[in-house]
């Protein structure tokens, strides 16, 4: 498995390469937002671990390239947010597989990531569930918690379509 670490702190990256490589991971590290593209562009990255700004720049678009190129690919975004729309990144960033303090642990920022790999398998299709064990109301699409107000329910059938 082959992990991206980009963290513009040198201390804290070698001591997440150093863990995420006893747990069995290659690791490569940088804390330029240039290189991590090139090296998402050049090699299949399994695993992302990724500070939400790196000198000073969102690394948004580096889970979504990743994404992009291997669909499979599981981000970990180190942030120390907590507001009401941290919700919304796991719409913006489909990958995204937990939100980690930045100031974590490296064995459990290491226990997250084997997790986060560990059973991923590609699905040609919608993976569609029984009936008991679905939990949403048929036809609404869910509502996460945020601080914004929940747009009405789009109804199929009151949508006209143009031939």
């Amino acid at each position: 498995m082959h992990a991206l670490i980009v963290n513009d702190d040198i201390d804290r990256q070698a001591e997440l390469t150093m863990e995420l490589m006893r747990t069995g991971f290659q690791a490569t590290t940088t804390g330029c937002l240039n290189v991590a593209e090139t090296c998402i562009r050049r090699s299949m990255i399994d695993l992302l671990v990724l500070c939400e700004r790196t000198n000073g720049r969102l690394t948004h678009s580096l889970a979504l390239l990743a994404e992009y190129r291997n669909p499979l690919v599981a981000t970990m975004l180190l942030t120390p947010r907590t507001d009401a729309d941290v919700d919304e990144l796991y719409l913006l960033l489909p990958s995204l597989h937990c939100l980690v303090a930045p100031d974590s642990p490296a064995r459990l920022i290491a226990k997250l990531a084997v997790a986060a790999v560990s059973g991923a398998v590609r699905v040609d299709g919608p993976i569609i569930l029984p009936p008991s064990m679905r939990v949403e109301t048929p036809g609404i699409a869910p509502i996460f918690a945020s601080a914004r107000a929940p747009a009405p329910p789009v109804r199929y059938a009151e949508i006209d379509h143009v031939a």
